[in-house]
């Protein structure tokens, strides 16, 4: 987290309009130039192999690359990716929301109580806890930077007005987040991501699905080639597991297993 904020600093051409941090990959919708955006990603890496390296002992980031930026190029774009990266630990992680999950600026948006930023600032700290904090010896960052959790917060160096800017209000930006299933199925598409979607993010599709093509019927109502039908498509399009797929159908699991077998 705080070598994000550090690159942010130091990559002045390029703004953070948001980001997540995951165990394996990392998520930022960035704002500048490709050639600023490549040089930002290119500095986090090369801060983040240091880091490993001298924490962990030699690291592999062979795999860790950006070979080039996926350009955002209208409103509703930049709309679905800021809620597809905001949400992106929650739907993999039961124990979170959007809003807890503390390594990115999802917990940040549409939220007055969490910008207020209280706690130590970068100034306050000697010149071991600065080196310390950032993990090198040049300690030339804003001493207003304020300290949460023991990272620089994301309300120093992201521009959340902007991201924020793009939709009507909070509650367009709540409902985004909360239902607009089908634009992260295509966002994993186009950036390479096995979207996972959670119970309640299928049910809907279901639903709209047996609206869509079975007259609305309630899916335990469908006829048995009809639910095999439906299982193949959530398959398939949206990447249920077979045991989720046997929950929202009331498909016996062993028929489930049967036409998706383990790989």
């Amino acid at each position: 987290m705080t070598l994000v904020a550090m690159c942010a600093y130091d990559c002045p051409n390029v703004q953070v309009i948001t980001f997540e941090l995951m165990s394996n990959h990392v998520h930022f919708i960035l704002c500048g130039s490709e050639s600023d955006v490549m040089a930002f990603f290119t500095l986090f890496r090369k801060r983040l192999l240091r880091y490993l390296t001298t924490r962990y002992g030699p690291t592999d980031l062979s795999n860790f690359v950006c070979e080039k930026p996926i350009p955002i190029e209208t409103v509703e774009s930049l709309r679905n990716q800021i809620c597809y990266t905001n949400r992106n630990n929650y739907v993999v992680d039961p124990d979170q929301t959007p809003f807890s999950y503390p390594y990115g600026a999802n917990s940040y948006y549409f939220m007055p109580g969490a910008k207020r930023l209280n706690g130590k600032r970068f100034g306050d700290l000697t010149l071991r806890g600065k080196r310390s904090l950032i993990h090198a010896r040049e300690t030339d960052y804003p001493a207003e930077y304020v300290i949460t959790d023991g990272y620089f917060s994301p309300m120093n160096y992201c521009r959340l007005d902007l991201g924020e800017a793009v939709f009507l209000d909070a509650r367009h930006y709540f409902n985004k987040l909360a239902k607009d299933i089908e634009s992260y199925r295509e966002i994993a598409a186009i950036v390479g991501d096995s979207i996972y979607y959670t119970d309640d993010d299928l049910f809907e599709v279901v639903k709209r699905i047996c609206n869509d093509n079975y007259a609305g019927q309630r899916p335990k109502l469908l006829a048995k080639n009809e639910k095999i039908e439906l299982a193949r498509k959530l398959h398939y399009d949206y990447n249920a597991d077979n045991a989720k797929i046997s929950r929202l159908l009331k498909l016996p699991k062993t028929v489930v297993d049967q036409l998706f077998p383990s790989k």
